[in-house]
Parts: structure tokens; sequence; C-alpha cells
């Protein structure tokens, strides 16, 4: 599996930072149906020993490490993390990750 990080998000990762990429699942249970859904963040080198207790798997990138949760997820051979603008909200967001 390849990591590839968009010129935009390395910017944005540069001037925040920031050098790693944590991907997170977050989850609400209803009564009737359960919701599941990916969120990734930019997260520091604190946050990563954290995450490492909590049995994130550390994989190194050229760019710095990405933490995957303890979950089963679906991972393509290739992973793009993109940086998305909606007016003034920044968020990250991949091609290649599956619930």
């Amino acid at each position: 599996m390849e990591f590839f990080y968009t010129p935009q998000l390395l910017e944005y990762m540069r001037r925040k930072g920031k050098r790693h990429i944590s991907v997170e699942v977050a989850t609400a249970d209803h009564s009737d149906f359960d919701v599941a859904e990916l969120y990734y963040r930019l997260i520091d080198d604190k946050t990563v020993e954290f995450l490492k207790k909590k049995r994130y798997r550390a994989v190194g990138t050229e760019h710095g490490l990405v933490m995957l949760p303890p979950y089963h997820l679906e991972y393509d051979e290739t992973v793009t993390f993109r940086l998305k603008k909606v007016l003034f909200f920044t968020s990250v967001t991949t091609d290649g990750i599956r619930l």
C-alpha cells in the first residue's frame, strides 16, 4: 500500500506544523440503526504516541506517519490524501480507504 499527498495538502501541513495523519472511525449508535464514518485529521507527535497505546498501526511515509485504526477497513493499493476547502473550512479527504 502506497500513500500519496497532494501538493496543497503538503503545503497546508507545513503551515500548520503537522507531519502525521490519523484515520479514524466515528460511530453513532441509534436505537434503530448504527452509523459509522471515516474521518481524517492532522496530528502531532504527542497524539501519535497516544494512538499507539490505543493499538493504532503506524505506517511510515516520506512525509510522516499515517495512523491506521484497529478496525477492519478496505485499502486500495494506492491511497491519496487531499485537502478539501469549503468556504472557510478545510478538511482532509482520501481516495482508497473504505469501511
